[in-house]
């Protein structure tokens, strides 16, 4: 099959982000908080990317999971058969010039995925369907990175079940 190089030079859409850490943040903090008035914003960036690591780590190292604080739900990797849609390896076909495709040998063809979940039972989040997450890239490299070399010790989720049919 021939396949088509992308136009690296093509126009592209890219979504405003916005900061989530900013003045506004520490300053309803420390409200919370007096004992940290001191606490610049560097600081305060540094301890929650900081907290944001152990997570992932946990998350990777953990079967089951990481159950986050104030009870806001559940980060979970787990193991998913492979797709039925053949899932292009873009780095190989740009390379080579002929299409190719993931073939996840290294994992015996399971795909890894990262799922959060707010609706475990005794939680009781209200609008809980309105809450989402998306990792961040570093999440989702590591994660990758985790799973070709340990996809057996991860709940593996057939087709037609649930997270919470596994977990029980």
């Amino acid at each position: 099959m021939s396949y088509k190089k992308p136009n690296i030079k093509g126009p592209r859409v890219k979504m405003k982000s916005t900061r989530v850490m900013n003045e506004v943040m520490l300053r309803v903090f420390k409200n919370k908080h007096p004992e940290y008035k001191n606490l610049t914003l560097a600081d305060f960036n540094t301890v929650v990317k900081k907290f944001n690591e152990n997570i992932i780590e946990e998350v990777i190292n953990s079967r089951y999971g990481v159950t986050l604080p104030e009870r806001i739900g559940r980060l979970v990797v787990v193991a998913f058969p492979k797709a039925k849609k053949k899932i292009i390896d873009f780095g190989k076909s740009n390379k080579t010039g002929v299409l190719s495709y993931h073939a996840n040998w290294d994992t015996d063809n399971r795909l890894g995925k990262i799922l959060y979940q707010n609706s475990v039972k005794g939680y009781g989040i209200k609008y809980h369907k309105l809450w989402t997450f998306t990792a961040t890239r570093t999440f989702k490299e590591k994660v990758s990175i985790a799973f070709k070399m340990l996809w057996a010790k991860y709940i593996f989720i057939d087709k037609g079940h649930t997270i919470n049919s596994a977990l029980k």
